[in-house]
């Protein structure tokens, strides 16, 4: 067939259609109980509905656009509202959370932002641990310390006096020559003459020759494996008078001396001691800065001192991360900072790149402390955190609380009486002057709890009911840095989220309506579950 005689065929269809259409009745061919129907032609080309279409069509863009962002926003905060729920919680529960000013969950940003800058750049951050007997011998400060420098980088012990008085568990060092201390924190006849102490609160007098020695304690590298490896040494010296130095380290080469009876080489490791380059001085108003960076890494080093001047501190670092000093202060309620030279302090600070300072005090006033001497202890308290804030205004300051003490009362280990008053004075001058607090006494467990550390097996606390074992001290240092790492991953899962203080109010809101939701539909099914 044609295409001609196609078309003709399938238009002659249409047609008999068509009049089929027109002349078959509306109401249809009733044959028995079956009515045959045929369309109308008005139904075949019924118009079709734009109506929708065209709603559609004048929909606002704008107003679309906002619909999508907040569809996906409610999708974002119910994704984050969970986890910020989780932090939140332990920021208001949580035993061994900080106390805030303001309940300002930001504070430490400026501090964790400073500590992955020194990886950037390649610089050492400082964190001064001051406090009381509870330190000696490094406890505490070295566990945070490899806390801190297992997550942000560091090697090393950090600054160390010039002459050590009480030996440290993680580092050995020793002195000999024309070296003598002085302390603003001991007996009159151990105090200089001056105030130039520096931020160590000692110095040591140099009138002569002297050399200071030190050195990782390899039989407890197995605790402490970042407190070797130093890179960086500066010694914080004064002004007066004239200083030389020389620096000596090890350095372990490695050689091999033969084959193996398999072939493969045959190594042996020697220690050699080399002389380092003259150091870089740094001259300030009231400090020298003498610096050392070595091309390798040692764990045991041998300043030789000559000449008539102070020294403030030998800092002994890795080449980048962070550093924790311990500066154990026995007998001291942290009172003698405003005694200190604030130039001094101010540019010793700057020197070592301080950016937290830690005051842990409290211990020394509770025997003593009554509701007379509250206001003024208060005043002392406040003097020596504005002393600190005045030399490092760009420093954080933290203050570590007292932990539980108990003395005996009629043959029984009680509590002391005056330690909740002494532990409510110091959060209320920490928080009113800016200052974080940590309750130690709190995360101990509260009231008699230094009782249950001391009858731990093995025992947490010594038997005076004061102070913690080498354990306990460690059990505590592990507890900060616990805490620390929440408001570190809160930190972080801000940055990553980009969650300013808006969007988190924002996601509070959704997560007080859903709270809300789900209730009232929990009571609408119990309701009709009574029904």
């Amino acid at each position: 067939m044609t295409p001609v005689k196609t078309l003709l065929s399938i238009l002659s269809l249409f047609l008999v259609l068509g009049v089929m259409a027109l002349a078959y009745p509306e109401d249809g061919i009733q044959i028995g109980d079956t009515t045959l129907r045929y369309p109308k032609l008005s139904q075949i080309f019924e118009k079709a509905d734009t109506t929708s279409i065209e709603n559609k069509a004048q929909v606002d863009p704008e107003e679309a656009f906002r619909e999508m962002m907040e569809e996906t926003k409610q999708k974002q905060f119910a994704a984050y509202s969970d986890s910020l729920k989780y932090y939140e919680d332990f920021f208001k529960e949580g035993r061994t959370r900080f106390d805030l000013p303001n309940d300002d969950l930001t504070w430490f940003d400026r501090f964790f932002r400073n500590l992955q800058q020194a990886k950037k750049d390649s610089s050492v951050v400082h964190v001064i641990h001051y406090g009381d007997s509870q330190l000696e011998e490094d406890r505490i400060s070295s566990t945070i310390r490899e806390d801190l420098q297992t997550e942000f980088g560091g090697n090393g012990p950090g600054l160390l006096p010039a002459v050590m008085h009480i030996p440290s568990m993680s580092t050995s060092q020793w002195n000999n020559g024309n070296m003598q201390r002085y302390i603003i924190f001991g007996h009159k006849e151990d105090q200089a003459t001056h105030n130039r102490y520096g931020p160590l609160a000692q110095m040591g007098e140099l009138s002569g020759s002297a050399s200071i020695g030190v050195k990782k304690r390899e039989s407890r590298k197995e605790l402490f494996p970042h407190v070797g490896g130093y890179s960086t040494i500066r010694v914080l010296a004064g002004k007066r008078g004239k200083l030389k130095l020389t620096l000596t380290y090890e350095r372990a080469i490695t050689e091999q001396v033969g084959i193996h009876a398999d072939g493969t080489p045959k190594f042996k490791t020697k220690i050699k001691k080399e002389i380092a380059e003259p150091p870089t001085v740094d001259s300030l108003t009231k400090l020298n800065v003498y610096t050392w960076k070595l091309p390798d890494t040692t764990s045991s080093i041998k300043i030789s001192l000559s000449g008539r001047t102070e020294i403030y501190g030998v800092a002994v670092d890795g080449a980048y991360g962070v550093a924790v000093d311990n500066v154990a202060m026995r007998g001291s309620s942290g009172t003698i900072f405003h005694k200190i030279d604030n130039q001094l302090l101010a540019e010793s600070y700057k020197a070592l790149n301080a950016k937290l300072i830690i005051m842990e005090y409290g211990g020394n006033m509770v025997p003593s402390m009554s509701a007379k001497t509250l206001d003024w202890s208060k005043k002392l308290i406040t003097r020596q955190i504005q002393a600190v804030q005045k030399a490092n205004p760009d420093a954080d300051i933290l203050f570590i609380g007292p932990a539980d003490m108990a003395k005996q009362v009629n043959g029984r280990w009680q509590t002391y009486p005056a330690l909740k008053m002494t532990i409510k004075m110091l959060r209320e001058v920490a928080l009113e002057n800016g200052l974080a607090y940590w309750d130690m006494h709190r995360v101990m467990g509260g009231e008699g709890s230094m009782i249950k550390w001391v009858r731990k097996a093995p025992p947490l606390g010594f038997t005076d009911h004061i102070h913690f074992t080498r354990r306990g001290a460690a059990n505590m240092g592990d507890l900060f840095c616990s805490s620390l790492h929440m408001y570190y991953d809160y930190y972080q899962f801000r940055e990553r989220h980009k969650l300013n203080e808006t969007k988190l109010k924002d996601i509070r809101k959704y997560s007080k309506r859903k709270k809300v939701a789900s209730a009232n539909k929990g009571s609408n099914a119990s309701g009709k579950s009574k029904r």
